[in-house]
């Protein structure tokens, strides 16, 4: 599932649109595992009560082992399916929620320092938390489950750089060749008398130092 664009401003664009690593949803096969065996089991335990108390109890058995099975292991996935990690050229996104939605946004500009955080395991399989301190009252924000953490911290840094270079570009220069259609003009104006001799040679020596 892709990050809406049409939420993104006009000049925005995307750098990265990521879901948690699929580590994430390793509790998720472990538990729906467990539930199996344990389902088996009750079938088990229940075998011997007689053929309408078998079914009776295979059916709480499985009803149960569903129930289970939906709170400890599908929401977790589906949790995952409906949560993205999002760099743009403006901001840091996260947004989660299956049905009810939360979003938490970052604006470049306010990020400080970008760390990550990685186990054996984790580094092994492509995944770490990622710490984001930015200024303001956000503070500290951890992110885990971020797929390579190390070059998303490196893409971060790169549109901090290209964010800080965009805002404090200096204006264009006013462009040379207007300048003799500039003093042309003004000769015009002390051909008519509008300003003296002096006055058009003190502008015409400004205009002619920016060449």
């Amino acid at each position: 599932m892709a990050f809406p664009r049409q939420l993104l401003a006009d000049h925005e664009k995307i750098i990265l649109d990521l879901r948690p690593h699929w580590v994430a949803v390793l509790p998720s096969v472990f538990w729906t595992i467990a539930i199996l065996v344990a389902m088996f089991l009750g079938y088990w335990a229940v075998g011997s009560i007689g053929a309408i108390g078998d079914t009776v109890g295979k059916s709480i058995v499985g009803a149960i082992a569903l129930i289970v099975w939906i709170f400890l292991a599908l929401l977790r996935v589906l949790r995952w399916q409906f949560t993205m990690f999002v760099l743009t050229t403006d901001r840091l996104i996260t947004r989660q929620g299956i049905i009810a939605k939360s979003s938490k946004e970052i604006p470049l500009e306010s990020i400080n320092d970008v760390a990550f955080n990685q186990s054996v395991i984790e580094r092994l399989l492509g995944a770490g938390d990622l710490m984001i301190e930015s200024a303001g009252t956000r503070g500290q924000n951890l992110i885990s489950n971020v797929r390579h953490p190390e070059q998303v911290q490196l893409s971060i840094f790169k549109e901090i750089e290209s964010n800080t270079a965009r805002t404090f570009r200096p204006a264009p220069a006013e462009p040379t060749e207007d300048i003799p259609s500039q003093i042309e003009a003004l000769a015009r104006l002390k051909d008519q008398g509008a300003i003296t001799g002096a006055e058009f040679e003190t502008k015409k020596a400004e205009l002619l130092k920016r060449l």
